[in-house]
């Protein structure tokens, strides 16, 4: 946990007074896989940035179901309940893998983000992922059939995970664990369904079997099924 600020892409090219600021009521926090880091509705005292691992951010909905919000990559801003001025976590926060992060008490936002603007354009950005996922999921859920809602989601998480659109030839591995109930959760689909079909998937190649991991074998037949027209 001995990264220099300034090597973190937020807060590059900050001056030293400015990294000061940063460093204002700044701790260090570590996660292990399946610790959570803040549960729906607990008091939203802290704000934070993924700088190594993977967290699952969920909501409960009122009759009980939980579903994904959206999955936080490293350098991402997470739990930013002050930027939307909400005094509580609308959703909770859990770590995929080993977690490290750096937090800040709320009454720094306002401070931090006059020292780092760049928090505040990351927090806009998150927001208007969370919103483009959203309209996705409603547009496939509407218009496709379970396998390509399935397909969409494997390959667009791959490209998150990587940093790039998965290559056509060669295995390309979702570089964080996810249990098929995962999958079904951010398809829309029920557990039953993605079992059936990944399990097909895997029969016929275009997945490899693994535990709580997601590996393509050929993204390329991926790829063709997101695209067939149903």
């Amino acid at each position: 946990m001995s990264e220099n600020l300034s090597d973190l892409p937020l807060f590059a090219g900050l001056s030293p007074a400015q990294l000061d600021e940063v460093r204002q009521g700044m701790i260090r926090q570590a996660l292990a896989q399946g610790e959570s880091l803040f549960l729906q509705a607990d008091a939203a005292a802290r704000f934070f940035v993924l700088i190594e691992g993977r967290l699952k951010v969920t909501q409960v909905t009122e009759d009980g179901q939980q579903f994904i919000v959206r999955i936080v990559h490293p350098g991402e801003l997470c739990g930013f309940a002050p930027a939307l001025g909400r005094s509580h976590y609308p959703g909770s926060a859990e770590a995929m893998v080993d977690s490290r992060l750096l937090a800040w008490p709320r009454s720094r936002w306002e401070p931090l983000i006059g020292a780092a603007p760049s928090l505040a354009f990351s927090a806009i950005q998150a927001v208007g992922r969370k919103l483009d996922e959203a309209h996705i999921r409603l547009r496939e859920m509407s218009t496709e059939e379970a396998g390509r809602r399935i397909a969409h989601l494997l390959l667009r998480l791959a490209r998150q995970g990587n940093g790039a659109a998965p290559p056509d030839r060669g295995p390309v591995e979702i570089p964080f664990p996810l249990t098929r109930q995962d999958i079904a959760d951010m398809s829309g689909n029920t557990l039953h369904t993605v079992s059936r079909i990944m399990a097909a998937w895997e029969t016929g190649g275009i997945l490899l079997r693994a535990r709580r991991k997601v590996i393509i074998a050929d993204a390329a037949a991926l790829s063709a099924i997101a695209q067939t027209q149903s």
